[in-house]
């Protein structure tokens, strides 16, 4: 959402968010006010398992997605959020408010204020049926609170802002009559520094490795990537998460970098292939035209990999199936085809065409203006 923000305070807007307690220094690190509001994941997640204990135990995929993350945000987290969110609305007396595809308290807060709100995407379209077991979820609090937020728990009711590449994004976007395309592939990484050895890196591919920021625990998949490509013809960059050790995976040879942290929006530039969890980071990975191995490991980064593969951008290793072996095969194969860069970088062409920031700016101030839906432009037939 940081594109948004900043565009929108370039436009002389007063921009603030509110988000977990225990994330609220990284929203002040970006330059904006943050307000403590709602559960953090693990507290989700804690308080999820044992309401919707059937859902939870499901085996990691899509199913387990769909059954229990709708439940854990709409169930669990929404009404948190607006718990605390709504006397923060009230104070502030905001002309509108924007919440991401994950968070049902904010429709509910901003209801309750009697203002319009917007949805911001994430990335791929979730099903459309998730977003409807949501809205049954939240329901009942919607009824205490005595608003209405529609069949799909406050998605879709003005604008929902859509961030996914045209030729990346599921058919069901055509029934969303409030979908606007805006792109937010590219985040200026501000005054953070690379590495010194990043001018040292020798001239071969340059491989890209991170599980993003949540679902980077599991050492053994880090372990089984570095002993896959240690050995080829290729630099190797390895970002693991502030609650890691690069110590724990052991020596490395000079042509892999095993670093906690390194800003992706400067580091990108610099690869030519990414493994990824499959999370938000594969918009500004495609972006850049790289080509993507995916390993899913938990969300809607399933959903993701499978998307990936069919777009012909990537190919995926489930974690059943993640080993030395297969990391290698997958590798090999993405670096020795040359359409899968082909069609990344075709992905980073239709990235940059797509409405940046501004438009979405502009969309938020007709909101906020005619407080009524913006429908999407009929499109002649």
């Amino acid at each position: 959402m940081v594109p948004l923000a900043r565009a929108s305070a370039a436009a002389g807007h007063d921009v603030c968010f509110a988000t977990a307690a225990a994330f609220c220094p990284q929203v002040e690190k970006a330059g904006f006010e943050a307000f403590a509001a709602g559960l953090s994941l693990p507290e989700q997640m804690q308080q999820a398992a044992r309401r919707y204990p059937e859902q939870h135990a499901m085996a990691p995929g899509k199913e387990r997605f769909e059954a229990f993350v709708p439940r854990m945000l709409a169930g669990v987290a929404g009404p948190a959020r607006a718990a605390d969110l709504a006397p923060i609305v009230e104070r502030l007396e905001p002309d509108l408010l924007v919440h991401d595809e994950t968070d049902f308290g904010g429709p509910l807060a901003a209801a309750a204020a009697g203002i319009p709100y917007a949805d911001h995407s994430v990335g791929f379209l979730r099903p459309l049926d998730m977003a409807r077991l949501a809205g049954a979820t939240l329901a009942p609090l919607a009824d205490q609170w005595g608003v209405d937020v529609g069949e799909f728990g406050g998605m879709f009711r003005y604008l929902y802002l859509d961030v996914c590449p045209p030729s990346l994004q599921s058919p069901e976007i055509d029934e969303i009559d409030v979908a606007h395309q805006m792109q937010n592939a590219h985040i200026d990484a501000g005054d953070e520094q690379l590495p010194d050895w990043i001018g040292e890196l020798a001239p071969v591919p340059t491989v890209y490795v991170s599980l993003g920021t949540i679902f980077n625990q599991k050492q053994e998949v880090f372990a089984a990537i570095l002993e896959a490509l240690r050995d080829e013809n290729l630099n190797v960059i390895v970002t693991i998460g502030g609650g890691n050790d690069p110590a724990a995976l052991g020596p490395q040879p000079d042509n892999v970098h095993v670093e906690q942290f390194i800003p992706q929006g400067a580091l990108l530039p610099y690869c030519d292939l990414a493994i990824n969890q499959g999370g938000t980071a594969i918009l500004p990975l495609l972006a850049a035209g790289l080509p993507l191995l995916v390993m899913p490991q938990s969300a809607n980064q399933f959903h993701n990999a499978e998307a990936c593969v069919a777009a012909g951008v990537g190919r995926a290793i489930l974690q059943a199936d993640v080993g030395v072996a297969s990391v290698r095969r997958e590798m090999r194969a993405l670096r020795e085809d040359p359409r899968f860069r082909e069609r990344a970088e075709e992905i980073a062409r239709e990235t940059e065409l797509m409405p940046p920031p501004e438009h979405g700016v502009e969309l938020l101030e007709r909101l906020a203006r005619e407080r009524s839906r913006v429908l999407r432009p009929r499109v002649a037939p």
